[in-house]
């Protein structure tokens, strides 16, 4: 069913956009509290969007290394495409927030003003998540928790070169299935330990799970999704014959890992998602209005935060969500014009995409 499905013609640009928009979702609810949006985090797999975006970058970051023609050339286009957006949005958060700082000038500019931007800068943000004074009214203080995931991110790029090497030496087949049961071995060990002893606190700086629930949700439980997006791109050719059987297999497993294991078995149908909806039907050339997703991931956190703290939640749920939609949508958009787009490589697909049209 499919066989002539072309991984060129994809809607993992799409797909991107949308899962990004869930996050945005979530995290209104998280920030928030309103009993309103509780009834998403009720029906809806939390964390299944960012599991999502990992099985991507795994099928699209490996296929980046393997048409670049060096590892300089690999880790190049990885900086142009994340690092000038990322310290863009770090810098003038850190700079503009002062305005909305209860602590005086001179105490906002201090030590953690610094220790702020330079953990922030280097994807350390656990390291110093809030700036003195902001948002210390509001339910969470922290002026962008939606970025510690990139720090992972960072460890799949940087792993990319061992694991082609990996693969080269041993096997694709071998290499593959290792990392992805270490991986597994990781994030169940840590869940049955975060089980066991369930004391909220436990060594830990976060007063809502203990030590074992945080190092579940840690590298390297998250690279199980990567190698996964991988071995979609590896055995491309081979799967897309199979589409029907694909889809089948995902809903089953969707609805017995939810009904039953409290979501614990994502890693085996989070690709079946990605796989069936980025190539069974092509959806048209999304890419030639850009990326906007990146920008959207980035930049939601502090703007939801800021209309918290300027007391707009006493609006109707429903209007401060479109509101936060719209600021969120129109900021990503100049972001990618203005930022994003100015420092992709001259061969980056987005560079061509505007001349290709809709095909």
């Amino acid at each position: 069913m499919r066989g002539g499905a072309d991984f060129n013609r994809n809607n993992l640009d799409c797909l991107r956009l949308i899962l990004a928009s869930i996050v945005v979702l979530f995290h209104s609810s998280a920030l928030s509290e309103l009993p309103a949006f509780s009834l998403l985090e009720q029906y809806a797999p939390r964390h299944f969007a960012i599991k999502a975006f990992f099985v991507i970058s795994g099928l699209l970051i490996y296929r980046s290394y393997m048409r670049s023609s060096s590892v300089k050339s690999y880790f190049e286009k990885r900086l142009r495409r994340i690092y000038p957006a990322y310290v863009t949005v770090i810098v003038l958060a850190a700079i503009s927030l002062w305005t909305m700082s209860s602590a005086p000038l001179s105490q906002y500019f201090g030590w953690a003003f610094w220790k702020y931007l330079g953990a922030n800068l280097i994807f350390m943000n656990f390291l110093a998540p809030s700036l003195p004074g902001v948002f210390t009214a509001n339910p969470s203080p922290a002026v962008n928790g939606a970025l510690w995931t990139l720090k992972i991110e960072v460890a799949f790029y940087l792993l990319v070169p061992l694991i082609h090497y990996l693969c080269a030496r041993f096997g694709a087949k071998r290499t593959m299935i290792s990392i992805f049961g270490l991986s597994c071995l990781w994030k169940y060990g840590f869940a049955w330990l975060a089980r066991t002893h369930s004391g909220h606190g436990m060594y830990s700086l976060d007063p809502s799970r203990n030590i074992y629930g945080q190092l579940e949700a840690q590298f390297p439980a998250q690279l199980g999704y990567f190698i996964a997006g991988i071995l979609l791109l590896l055995y491309f050719d081979k799967l897309k014959y199979h589409f029907a059987a694909i889809a089948a297999s995902t809903a089953c497993l969707l609805v017995l890992d939810v009904r039953l294991t409290g979501e614990y078995l994502d890693v085996f149908w989070i690709p079946g998602v990605v796989f069936v909806f980025g190539f069974f039907r092509y959806f048209g050339n999304f890419a030639r209005y850009g990326d906007f997703s990146y920008g959207v991931y980035i930049v939601h956190w502090p703007i939801l935060q800021v209309l918290i703290a300027f007391g707009l939640l006493r609006l109707n749920p429903g209007l401060f969500l479109a509101l936060a939609l719209s600021i969120v949508g129109v900021v990503s958009i100049l972001i990618w014009h203005l930022v994003e787009s100015r420092f992709l490589a001259r061969n980056s697909h987005y560079r061509r995409a505007p001349e290709s049209g809709p095909s």
